[in-house]
């Protein structure tokens, strides 16, 4: 199954990320469209994606810190989150059991960014009040969502 939505699609949804697509993250800018499908292999997509140059953002709580995490780039951190970049190099067998693992943990987010450059990172903070990880400045980029355990991805697209 694929279904695209687009900007005006989008313009109609009250909060079309958060409840339309279940995405782990808010994001500031509406993209001009969103394509969900069924995909054969998350696992396959998300190595193929990483081989094309894409980036791996995880978003993580700060304790415990895995040991997988100690050779990667770390992006931001606050009291509470970091926040990981992983290219194809750095991605292993135990990072992908981690993220397998973590998939429904509330304080986790992880998804593929095409491209790093001008994109704005707001990290959530958890005491007193939880929200989600914050995007902006997603100009001309494309950003997956994969669903681990039902095979299923979230393209949004900027032009």
């Amino acid at each position: 199954m694929k279904t695209t939505y687009s900007r005006a699609e989008l313009l109609k949804i009250d909060d079309p990320f958060e409840y339309e697509f279940g995405l782990p993250l808010k994001i500031n800018d509406l993209p001009s469209s969103v394509m969900e499908e069924d995909i054969p292999d998350s696992k396959t997509k998300l190595l193929e994606k990483l081989a094309e140059g894409y980036s791996l953002i995880i978003q993580k709580p700060r304790i415990p810190n895995e040991k997988v995490f100690t050779t990667l780039q770390l992006l931001d951190e606050n009291e509470f989150m970091k926040l990981y970049t992983v290219n194809e190099t750095a991605f292993t067998e135990a990072l992908w059991d981690l993220l397998y693992e973590s998939e429904y943990n509330l304080h986790w987010s992880f998804f593929l960014l095409k491209e790093m450059k001008g994109v704005v990172f707001e990290l959530p903070y958890t005491g007193g009040g939880t929200r989600s990880l914050t995007l902006s400045g997603l100009n001309a980029n494309i950003l997956i969502h994969l669903r681990l355990e039902v095979d299923e991805s979230v393209t949004c697209r900027w032009d």
